[in-house]
């Protein structure tokens, strides 16, 4: 089921539930799976909803089943794409302008209780391995998405997932919603991250920041891990913490920096040379390897940020990598069955 969640004082409008952005904008995870799994009120279904965006707030939609999630519309533009600071790495140039069509992204990343009906629904099997770091990287046998090696709740991000896993959790997700979800391409990723700023972090270029609005490696991951590099701040959490607890970015998504590295569409290229300008997915290239952005909880400020970008094999399955999707357009505001 969908719900609009947008405010609507017209006279006559729908009974409907609409839900006002900055409410749900200071929500913890809790609270939000608690929302999200109220029940929809008799007689509003999506193919009657007509929902309507109050200039100045930022429209969302709210799906309770088969799992509770929110999508946050990100209104399309123009952006400067890459390095612009001078900072970052070689492939993160060369610096392009790009152009972005509207399209809605979760607010969080898929958490655990997302996925779990999927796997149990599908029988689908992550496999028992999974890439860990212990001093350099290796796979270690006995790990998946249910046990990575560490202790989740259920509002955690979902972990130990590849570019595969999350391409069929996104095919049943559509076919349980009548949405096209998919992967976001990195060109939308970065730009829902820049939230129209051109700083190294949304808020700015403070990198002490990082701790206040992100799970990254902090203090506290000394304890675990001597000598580690780390942020010279406290987060809160050593491993994955659950999702929507720290601050929104001023388009109103949520870890896109830290607790996990997020998969995106794209091929993997070393560098932004004859890359798409349209926001498309880059299709061409390494398509055995996928990238990933956005940094984990074990990064420092240097990888958490918002240009920087990363890969894998697309097969492989790491304790700090996960996803979110995106949607072209939410049936809820279409009318389509």
């Amino acid at each position: 089921r969908t719900r609009s969640a947008m405010s609507d004082s017209r006279p006559g409008a729908s009974t409907m539930v609409f839900w006002n952005f900055h409410l749900l904008r200071g929500l913890s995870a809790t609270l939000l799976a608690a929302v999200c799994s109220f029940p929809a009120i008799a007689g509003n279904t999506p193919a009657a909803a007509t929902p309507h965006a109050v200039p100045g707030e930022l429209p969302v939609v709210v799906i309770d089943e088969p799992v509770p999630l929110v999508l946050v519309r990100i209104r399309g533009g123009r952006f400067r794409m890459g390095d612009t600071q001078g900072i970052g790495q070689a492939d993160e140039r060369p610096v392009r302008e790009v152009r972005v069509g509207d399209f809605w992204m979760m607010r969080t990343e898929v958490t655990r209780r997302m996925f779990a009906p999927f796997a149990e629904e599908t029988a689908y099997e992550t496999g028992s391995k999974c890439w860990v770091f212990e001093s350099g990287w290796t796979e270690k046998d006995g790990l998946s998405w249910r046990n990575p090696g560490f202790e989740q709740g259920a509002d955690h991000p979902v972990t130990c997932v590849n570019w595969l896993d999350a391409r069929a959790f996104a095919t049943w997700l559509a076919s349980k919603t009548g949405m096209a979800f998919r992967l976001p391409t990195e060109a939308e990723w970065e730009y829902a991250a820049r939230a129209g700023t051109d700083t190294v972090y949304y808020w700015g270029e403070d990198p002490l920041s990082l701790c206040e609005n992100a799970n990254a490696a902090d203090t506290r991951a000394l304890e675990h891990y001597p000598g580690f590099s780390v942020n010279e701040c406290e987060d809160g959490f050593v491993r994955t913490s659950p999702v929507g607890i720290y601050p929104a970015n001023p388009w109103g998504i949520q870890d896109l920096y830290g607790n996990v590295w997020e998969w995106v569409e794209d091929c993997w290229n070393d560098y932004y040379r004859d890359a798409p300008t349209d926001g498309g997915a880059w299709l061409s290239g390494d398509c055995a390897r996928r990238g990933f952005r956005g940094g984990g909880y074990g990064d420092i400020p240097r990888f958490a940020r918002s240009t920087l970008r990363n890969r894998s094999n697309a097969k492989h399955r790491k304790d700090d990598v996960g996803f979110r999707l995106v949607v072209d357009e939410p049936v809820a505001l279409t009318g389509r069955p």
